[in-house]
């Protein structure tokens, strides 16, 4: 989409993604090796009791569900960042996980050729409940 065809307040909502345990041990191995994300049990024994999904991991598998829905498309010119990350429920296994995300803001730059749309994320599980949440800007061509 281009600047333009989006509007305050769209709200774009991807399908549920079920989180394989596999997939989270593979992530968490590679970038997050912590013993709740690896070790089945010695995180019995942690403050969740059981293997919990990394935040960066719940973040990554929504984003990639989002950016399939090709709502940015080839229009976007980069991605600006991220803030307010919060993690608020861990992920477990088996878990469904859906991603809204919606326009907060737009902003035309004074080139007129380029605008930047400021989304405001919330990751919910299978029962509603916020899992995740995060503001990006991304830039896109007008």
């Amino acid at each position: 989409m281009k600047f333009g065809e989006f509007a305050m307040n769209d709200v774009f909502i991807t399908e549920p993604i079920t989180v394989r345990k596999e997939d989270m041990i593979e992530y968490a191995k590679k970038y997050d090796p912590q013993y709740l994300h690896l070790d089945e049990d010695a995180a019995k024994e942690g403050p969740f009791g059981s293997l919990i999904a990394s935040g960066f991991f719940t973040m990554n598998v929504v984003w990639a569900e989002f950016i399939h829905m090709n709502i940015l498309g080839r229009e976007v010119l980069g991605g600006l960042g991220a803030e307010d990350i919060k993690w608020l429920k861990p992920v477990k296994p088996d878990d469904k996980l859906v991603g809204e995300y919606k326009v907060m803001d737009k902003r035309l730059l004074s080139d007129q050729q380029r605008g930047i749309v400021s989304f405001n994320t919330n990751i919910k599980n299978q029962d509603h409940v916020q899992a995740m949440t995060f503001t990006f800007d991304v830039l896109m061509a007008v």
